[in-house]
């Protein structure tokens, strides 16, 4: 089947349903409850280890001080160099302009309860679809490849990975995590923003979304950039990643 993606069809669209596999699960708690009442404690620790194995992808599980000390340096020297590079190097996407007077990217502080590890659940049959630019005509061929789940205050979010396909000969294929959330439009780009992914055989993926990032046409209209599925509207407030540009 061949689906569209893209700004054009948001009117169109319902609000997503959110599925919460906590609520679904409540009657088993209540069993577990009974079972302890009455001693049978291997039981409950079954079920519980069962209820915990369907929640979806976690945070990693704990941090010592050292390892916190540690992502945190990286994403301070990660910003470091982005900077750098946005206002000198020949590629960076801001107007000549906004070059003389830069100063920065305006991120949220780095928050580690914002990085999860996890599987990227594939589809057996991945559709056929479009993905639209920003810019009238500009179509990407792609495939539903998979999606993501984790957890946030123990409710579990959703977002689909799309792997856009070359459009020319020699080009290569990459997924593609575009997503909105509560902060689009208020305190983060409006267009959404991305996460980078690159695919591994060990189906073992570090979503971090403390690099969640701005796409070029946030800076300069002359890029036509990649709109994020329908799927990936979050109800919830991711709080890090890129901020606005221009607005520090």
């Amino acid at each position: 089947m061949q689906y569209l993606y893209g700004m054009d069809k948001l009117k169109n669209k319902q609000a997503i349903t959110k599925f919460n596999i906590q609520e679904l699960f409540s009657p088993v708690k209540s069993f577990i409850m009974r079972i302890i009442i009455f001693n049978h404690w291997v039981l409950a620790g079954l079920l519980a280890i069962y209820l915990s194995a369907c929640s979806g992808n976690r945070t990693e599980p704990s941090y010592t001080a050292a390892r916190v000390d540690s992502l945190h340096k990286a994403f301070a020297q990660y910003i470091e160099e982005k900077n750098k590079q946005f206002k000198t190097a020949d590629w960076s996407p801001l107007k000549q302009e906004d070059k003389g007077h830069f100063k920065g990217l305006n991120y949220y502080p780095y928050d580690e309860s914002f990085r999860f590890r996890g599987a990227i659940k594939r589809y057996d049959r991945p559709d056929s679809i479009t993905v639209l630019g920003t810019r009238e005509g500009d179509l990407r061929p792609a495939l539903r490849f998979g999606y993501f789940e984790f957890q946030i205050d123990d409710k579990t979010q959703r977002l689909e990975i799309i792997k856009i396909l070359p459009r020319h000969p020699g080009g290569s294929a990459h997924l593609f995590l575009g997503f909105w959330d509560a902060t689009s439009g208020v305190d983060t780009y409006a267009g959404g923003r991305y996460v980078d992914i690159g695919e591994n055989d060990q189906d073992s993926y570090v979503i971090d979304f403390n690099y969640a990032y701005n796409p070029y046409c946030a800076y300069n209209e002359r890029y036509s950039c990649a709109i994020p599925p329908l799927e990936n509207r979050l109800e919830i407030a991711l709080t890090c990643g890129e901020k606005n540009f221009k607005d520090h």
